[in-house]
């Protein structure tokens, strides 16, 4: 997201900040009156046309001077008559930039900088033709030569150089450049230049390096910018582990806009995160009078009401998570809800209501252990012969308490053959003993 941002701070300056049509260097360099007569003359000639847009027929203008010169003469090499002058290569590049033809002007001011490691605005308008080409390295290290060979340094083409570095996925470059421009032009920083900085210091996994910036950030900008800049303080705290200074930024952010439910939802999180339930729980409340609370927030709302031992609050919530869409675990939260509240009838027709599987074995056994603490053995015992039949992880269990249900209707055959299913599996074998040796004889019936 931020590289599409940071593309979009420099696309619109570069062309107008570099593009240079004059053959004179602005630093005072190259002097026109010492270049070649063939160079100038050829420079005059095609001033008109760049004037006048005329793009393609000035480049062919440079290109008919240098093909007199047979064979490109190498860097270094004698050229009296200029047919490689790093101006002939600049002037060209600057035509083929001007028709946005990114490639061949790329290539014509590699010539110039090749012929001129000082030619400053050859630098710059490489690098801009490779950003736009996105080969952003090379784009970087243009910015940063155009800054090098400058008389008179713009802290904007370290900032670009820094930039580039960015997007090209080399953070740590970046991070020197961005640090350069801070030490050597501490006034001109702009603030924009500090969220590149940050983005560069987090994506280099340097997250501690950061939080001066992202500090002075969030105090500098005000309205949404300001927030935005809160939030990214406060997810790093929390990243970093330092939940006393999430604590503290998060309490003054509800005092500077208590009605700020973001801060509110951030406050249950850290107070949930310090095992602070009772926080915990007093946030989310506030949370929800300020907007509507979502499936999951719910959820949470009724767990912290059960686990603090509020279950008439947790009980409406969960229903009304049910009714919403079927889940098992809310379901039986919500019986546990009800059986704390003493209404074992109202936990059974819930099972009933939102059970939506009724071979569920874990429904099947809540239900057989609601029925029996209503003294509903008939019920209780279908109820755990169903589980036990399954033969899923709570069989055993289930043979027991079958056998306890059969036995509270004196039904001692079923009681006993439950029993002795139980005394197969081990968790249950002691308990299943005992309780077939203390059954009495069937004929006592």
């Amino acid at each position: 997201m931020f590289n599409s941002k940071l593309h979009g701070c420099l696309i619109g300056l570069l062309l107008a900040i570099f593009f240079q049509p004059s053959s004179a260097d602005a630093e005072g360099r190259t002097d026109t009156q010492n270049l070649p007569l063939p160079v100038r003359m050829v420079l005059a000639k095609i001033n008109p046309m760049l004037q006048k847009k005329e793009y393609p027929r000035a480049a062919e203008t440079i290109l008919a001077f240098q093909a007199e010169g047979k064979t490109v003469s190498e860097p270094g090499r004698p050229d009296p008559r200029g047919y490689h002058h790093p101006e002939i290569y600049f002037a060209l590049g600057n035509c083929h930039l001007m028709q946005e033809h990114y490639a061949p002007a790329a290539a014509a001011y590699r010539q110039a900088v090749t012929r001129d490691p000082c030619h400053t605005f050859a630098w710059l308008n490489l690098a801009k033709a490779c950003y736009e080409m996105k080969q952003y390295a090379e784009a970087g290290h243009g910015f940063a030569q155009g800054y090098e060979t400058a008389r008179d340094k713009t802290p904007e083409h370290l900032y670009y150089s820094a930039a580039s570095y960015l997007m090209a996925d080399e953070p740590v470059r970046a991070i020197d450049f961005f640090e350069r421009l801070l030490a050597s032009h501490p006034t001109a920083f702009k603030p924009e230049w500090k969220e590149h900085l940050v983005h560069a210091l987090l994506a280099a996994d340097q997250p501690r390096r950061a939080l001066p910036y992202i500090r002075e950030l969030a105090n500098a900008y005000s309205g949404d910018k300001r927030i935005q800049w809160q939030e990214i303080l406060l997810h790093q705290y929390l990243q970093l582990d330092m939940p006393g200074e999430a604590l503290n930024l998060v309490l003054t952010l509800i005092r500077e806009a208590p009605d700020a439910a973001k801060w509110w939802k951030a406050l249950t999180h850290i107070r949930l995160n310090d095992g602070r339930y009772e926080e915990a729980l007093t946030a989310l409340i506030v949370y929800s009078f300020l907007t509507p609370l979502s499936m999951e927030e719910k959820k949470l709302l009724a767990d912290l009401n059960l686990q603090l031992g509020i279950p008439i609050n947790a009980a409406p919530v969960y229903k009304t998570c049910l009714e919403e869409k079927p889940d098992e675990q809310l379901l039986q939260r919500l019986v546990l809800a009800y059986r704390q509240l003493g209404l074992p009838e109202t936990a059974l027709e819930c099972i009933d209501t939102f059970g939506g599987n009724p071979n569920d074995t874990d429904l099947l056994l809540l239900k057989g252990e609601l029925l029996y603490s209503l003294k509903q053995f008939e019920g209780a015992v279908a109820a755990y012969r169903r589980v036990a039949q399954s033969g899923g992880r709570e069989a055993g269990r289930a043979w027991l308490m079958a056998g306890y249900a059969a036995w509270q209707m004196s039904d001692i055959s079923a009681s006993r053959e439950a029993f002795t299913k139980a005394a197969g599996y081990a968790r249950e074998k002691n308990a299943a003993v005992t309780a077939l040796k203390q059954l009495p004889p069937e004929s006592v019936q």
